[in-house]
């Protein structure tokens, strides 16, 4: 694969990714504190969550689900991803500080 075709898949895929992530809420103050967690640990987060789980289905936006379905979903995501737990717990308390109520 020569030089050119290599930058355009490349490109292609950063605009697919990129393409959901602005419908995602950008985590804030409030956010932040409603967690219990810092506002860079929740755009951590963010970004864990876009580029782990993007990159095998369409995102989903965190308001869609309930905690608990989120609780119920995560472990499995995690072991199939072979995120740490660290990444894990990033990822929760972004989904979890803006999701349904349960």
């Amino acid at each position: 694969m020569n030089f050119r075709a290599r930058n355009r898949i490349i490109l292609v895929a950063v605009v697919i990714l990129c393409a959901c992530s602005p419908a995602l809420y950008l985590p804030t103050i409030n956010d932040a504190s409603r967690a219990g967690i810092s506002t860079d640990s929740l755009i951590a987060g963010r970004t864990l969550y876009i580029n782990h789980c993007g990159s095998c289905h369409n995102l989903h936006l965190p308001e869609q689900f309930t905690q608990a379905h989120w609780e119920k979903v995560m472990p499995e995501m995690k072991r199939k991803t072979k995120i740490s737990e660290e990444e894990a717990k990033l990822i929760s308390s972004f989904v979890l500080a803006r999701c349904k109520p349960d």
